[in-house]
């Protein structure tokens, strides 16, 4: 890659993204005169949304919910990659590991299952920090053995993803490994309902938050463009959705239908009503059974330099 394209994919101003606010309503029935300060605090965090619970910050692009039916997902997708992966992790670390003096790091944790499980294979010293990765991981540089982060490409807009893995960068110790997964978002054996899904999940957040579906075609050459980073690698796995491939498919096909669930604003940007929605979701259980779907996970990995270099 030339020193031009490095540094177009690099030097990305800190600048607020263009997004469209939606129209929050609080569906909530409560009196709140009473309320002491600090619980103002904690309710203005958050705004509820065609029933969804979700963070009250322009700043944060997640188009995911921050309530209790999505943690639920995010724990399934866990344990959905961890089974098609064999594990939590891909890059060589184990020999690290098993020498019990790594120091892992995990952005957007979801649940916590990855680091819980982690936890088993390093020493157990297991801490949640709450922070807003865009304005900076709040750690010292080169602090980390291993850098994981998982199933992000509803978080970031493109030039925050940039931001962002610069920072991870910074805070990976030298000879350190730093591992992306990502979903590819093209299935095969898709049938029409999925691909007008897909269309109008892909259009929506790009419009209302910025956000790239495709997110995992550009990791790949954000790392090309660090210098500080090398033998980058990338692989990917089946994800079949359906009943046809068994119980691993089934729990898939239904986590799916979870996330186009939390995107609560997809209906009405779609022109349809919640009920109009949920029939178009069961059409799509139905078609992705009979054409046997599948998507495929994408994992990124690469090294940090050694100090020398």
């Amino acid at each position: 890659m030339s020193q031009e394209s490095k540094e177009s994919l690099i030097n990305v101003p800190n600048n607020k993204d263009r997004k469209h606010n939606l129209q929050y309503f609080n569906d909530l029935d409560f009196e709140t005169k009473d309320i002491n300060d600090a619980t103002s605090l904690l309710l203005d965090s958050h705004k509820i949304y065609n029933g969804r619970r979700y963070m009250n910050d322009e700043d944060i692009n997640c188009i995911f919910p921050s309530d209790k039916m999505d943690l639920g997902r995010s724990t399934m997708s866990h344990l959905l990659n961890k089974h098609q992966w064999k594990g939590n992790f891909r890059s060589p670390i184990k020999e690290k590991l098993n020498m019990g003096s790594a120091t892992i790091l995990d952005v957007g944790c979801g649940s916590g299952l990855w680091v819980i499980d982690m936890s088993d294979q390093c020493p157990p010293n297991v801490c949640f920090l709450t922070c807003n990765a865009i304005y900076g991981i709040p750690f010292p540089q080169n602090t980390f053995d291993f850098v994981n982060m998982s199933m992000m490409w509803g978080s970031f807009s493109e030039d925050q993803w940039i931001i962002v893995i610069k920072d991870l960068v910074r805070v990976l110790k030298h000879d350190g490994w730093i591992e992306f997964t990502e979903p590819d978002s093209t299935p095969r054996n898709a049938g029409k309902i999925q691909l007008f899904l897909l269309e109008a999940l892909s259009n929506s957040i790009r419009d209302i938050k910025g956000v790239i579906l495709d997110i995992y075609k550009m990791i790949p050459k954000y790392i090309e463009a660090i210098d500080e980073l090398e033998d980058l690698n990338c692989m990917t796995v089946d994800y079949p959705l359906g009943e046809w491939s068994g119980c691993f498919g089934k729990y898939s096909l239904d986590n799916i239908k979870r996330i186009y669930q939390s995107m609560a604003f997809l209906p009405k940007y779609m022109g349809l009503s919640n009920e109009e929605f949920n029939n178009l979701l069961n059409d799509y259980v139905e078609e992705a059974n009979k054409n046997k779907t599948c998507f495929a996970i994408f994992k990124c990995f690469a090294k940090k330099v050694s100090e020398k270099v």
